[in-house]
């Protein structure tokens, strides 16, 4: 181990943040490689003693940063997503969960060769499914809107079920509870409390952030710390009901109107790929090898059993008579895999055992571990194929959003779309959006802020976006918004005069969007246009008239924009025809 906490701490963030960047680029689920990062950084070489590094602390922090990753979730989480699916997620969150844990807990026992009490503490522990490792899935495989809203709702609502779940069934078998009646009281009066120390939270961050009294520059701050503040007082009054209340904090402040909180999405964001890799890595590294041998093959008996049997059984019971077609139907029996919850709770709760003299504490953590890890491999590796045998899934998206539509846009536009790429402009102009219209080009032309336009985005599969108004404001919202949207690295500027363009160069970093425009500006543009330029197409190759400014090249239908020549083995080249 790394006598230094700092060397220590680099290493973890290292290895946690450089997996999931790698995932990303090889297109797999990053906990595939988080995991297998946790475990060289442990086990294999003994880097990362995360006992020893954190002590009794250990716990805690992963159960905080579990509750801000729900948080983060639930800001995804809008009411609007729920349509006639919304008994479907009821019945996942109880009978599906119910159906779950007495099937996982039966396997425990009678598969995997755990003692009875420590086999039902595993079955409650295994109702979770998890945004950890839902989340990264449906970023790499694309599915039908409807198929990855319930897979995402239930995996970030059955997290906080499922940690109480496995807390009421340790006090049934180690505190000898009351029973059923006993389970079912205690489950809701934690969830109550989370929920109520939730929404009185996002009450309260909605007054101040509703009425501007707090600055810009520290609403994430607040925001996080607000989290932290009604995790940690949910905890005082009930065991984990704060898992509760950042569900429900998340969840209440994406569905209000009075303070503005989409900003907020993006910090979350890298905020959560930060606390997954710490986290991963941590619960990974505290593995002992030794225990990993012993629970293999009966860990991989049990897996196979909730694979086949608990996963279909409980989505057979809860989508009967729904509206939802088979091949949806099949596809959510076959997806669920395990994530930091089921990890994290496993392993405290195998130390609790131990504690409390119940044989099958080491082996229900270690069994837990080889669970999660090969459900993250068998639905990691299967996602993706089994969406495209049940025609779920949608074609990666390769349309190009126009922000602004002058003239010589149009022309851009309807010269991409005889090229088989869809275009949707974005204009508030009366004029431009007629234009647009009559060149048979679908057109958004309203509140770039409002969430139509995020299901537009989604539903038209926009790729790129090109900031090419003649206004300055359209241009500067409109990147801020698609770059949310698409990410910066999908979003290009147009420079609307060479004054625009030594300002963006002098810029802090070279400014937001990439350079779009083969180095002419907006106004050279038009004036070219003007003096009887148009935008035209040809193939590469062979000799190209000095006439000629390529603008982008089209492949197969992606859209790539020209830095220098363009690329020889492009299908066709966009650009300006130039009169001599």
């Amino acid at each position: 181990m790394f006598d230094d906490p700092a060397a220590a701490i680099a290493v973890i963030l290292v290895l946690g943040v450089s997996a999931q960047w790698l995932a990303s680029l090889l297109k797999i689920p990053s906990i595939l490689l988080l995991l297998a990062a946790g475990l060289i950084a442990g086990p294999i070489l003994g880097w990362v003693e995360p006992d020893v590094l954190l002590g009794d602390k250990l716990f805690p922090v992963v159960s905080l940063g579990v509750g801000l990753l729900l948080f983060e979730g639930g800001l995804g989480l809008h009411r609007s997503e729920i349509g006639a699916w919304g008994k479907v997620l009821v019945r996942l969150l109880t009978v599906g969960v119910l159906i779950t844990g007495v099937v996982a807990g039966f396997a425990a026992v009678l598969v995997g060769r755990l003692p009875l009490r420590a086999g039902l503490v595993f079955g409650a522990i295994m109702t979770v499914t998890g945004p950890t490792v839902i989340t990264p899935l449906l970023r790499q495989v694309r599915l039908r809107p409807r198929v990855a809203r319930v897979l995402r709702w239930e995996g970030i609502c059955i997290d906080a079920i499922g940690a109480v779940l496995a807390i009421v069934m340790f006090e049934v078998v180690v505190l000898e509870g009351e029973g059923i009646l006993a389970m079912t009281r205690s489950v809701l009066l934690t969830a109550f409390t989370g929920i109520a120390i939730g929404l009185v939270t996002a009450g309260l961050l909605i007054f101040l952030l509703g009425r501007r009294l707090v600055d810009d520059h520290i609403q994430n701050a607040v925001l996080i710390m607000a989290v932290v503040a009604s995790f940690a007082i949910a905890n005082g009054l009930r065991d984990e009901s704060g898992l509760f209340a950042a569900t429900a904090l998340g969840i209440a402040m994406a569905n209000q109107t009075r303070a503005p909180v989409r900003h907020v999405v993006a910090f979350q964001e890298s905020l959560g790929v930060l606390l997954i890799g710490v986290i991963f890595i941590l619960l990974g590294a505290r593995v002992e090898a030794a225990d990993l041998r012993a629970n293999l093959l009966p860990g991989l008996g049990v897996l196979l059993v909730l694979v086949l049997v608990a996963r279909p059984a409980s989505v057979w019971a809860s989508t009967t008579g729904s509206t939802l077609p088979r091949n949806e139907r099949l596809y959510l029996a076959a997806l669920a895999p395990r994530g930091i919850v089921a990890a994290s709770v496993s392993a405290l709760f195998g130390l609790k055992l131990d504690a409390a003299g119940v044989e099958g504490g080491a082996d229900l953590a270690a069994m837990t571990f080889v669970v999660v890890a090969g459900s993250v491999v068998v639905y990691g590796l299967s996602a993706g194929p089994l969406s495209r045998r049940l025609h779920i899934n949608v074609p990666d998206p390769n349309a190009v959003a126009l922000i602004g539509a002058p003239p010589w846009v149009i022309q851009m536009g309807g010269v991409l779309y005889s090229l088989d790429v869809p275009v949707l402009v974005v204009a508030t102009d009366e004029d431009q959006i007629r234009t647009a219209r009559h060149a048979d080009l679908l057109v958004y032309n309203g509140r770039l802020v409002h969430r139509e336009l995020e299901e537009t985005v989604e539903a038209f599969g926009v790729r790129q976006a090109f900031a090419v108004s003649q206004r300055e404001e359209l241009n500067a919202y409109g990147s801020a918004r698609f770059g949310a949207l698409l990410g910066l690295a999908n979003v290009y500027g147009l420079p609307r005069s060479t004054d625009e363009q030594r300002d963006e160069n002098g810029s802090v970093g070279g400014g937001d969007a990439r350079r779009f425009g083969g180095g002419l500006t907006g106004e050279e543009i038009v004036d070219l246009v003007a003096n009887g330029a148009s935008v035209g197409s040809w193939r590469p190759g062979g000799a190209r008239s000095d006439r000629w400014r390529a603008l982008l090249t089209v492949t197969a239908g992606q859209v790539s924009v020209v830095d220098g020549q363009p690329a020889d083995d492009a299908e066709w080249v966009v650009g300006l025809q130039v009169p001599g």
